[in-house]
Parts: structure tokens; sequence; C-alpha cells
């Protein structure tokens, strides 16, 4: 697997993550992983700062669907991220 990222969804410069983790692999171990790295209890992570996949997902599949350039990109907060989104139906 190419090499995967890890950024804070603050302001921080992505960090370069050399770790062996198989597309086989749940993706509760990527949580893992970076818990351990972080010492960090709880740790919200994201794929694409866009969803939270379920632990049980398979990375391959995450990868297959989601990559960007070659890379899955896993963003993580120290505390729950928020996102607000309004829509206007238009009339028909």
């Amino acid at each position: 697997m190419p090499n995967e990222w890890r950024k804070n969804m603050g302001f921080r410069q992505p960090i370069r993550v050399h770790a062996r983790i198989l597309g086989t692999d749940k993706f509760a171990r990527v949580i893992e992983f970076l818990r351990r790295q972080l010492h960090k209890k709880t740790l919200f992570v994201y794929v694409n700062s866009a969803f939270s996949p379920n632990p049980d997902e398979l990375v391959i599949d995450l990868y297959n669907n989601f990559c960007f350039d070659g890379k899955l990109v896993i963003n993580y907060a120290c505390s729950m991220a928020w996102l607000t989104l309004s829509f206007r139906m238009a009339h028909m």
C-alpha cells in the first residue's frame, strides 16, 4: 500500500507515518495505531476529512473506494469535529 499520512485536522502540517498495515486489516487497527502513537485514549479518525468509517471496515475497501492520488488520507482530531450544512430547496 502507498505511503500513509496522518494529519491533525487543525493547522499542523501532515506527518508521514511508516506503518505496516495490511489491506486485510480492519480500520480499527489504524485507530489503535494512531492512539498509541499519539498517546491518546480518545481519538476521532476520519477518511479524507469527510467521514469516520466503521472500525470493522477493511482498509483495502476504504483504499479502493476513497484513495486520492494513490494515497488513503487519514485525518484525526482529539475532539469531535462538527459540521453544519444548510440546504435550500429550489422551487419547481
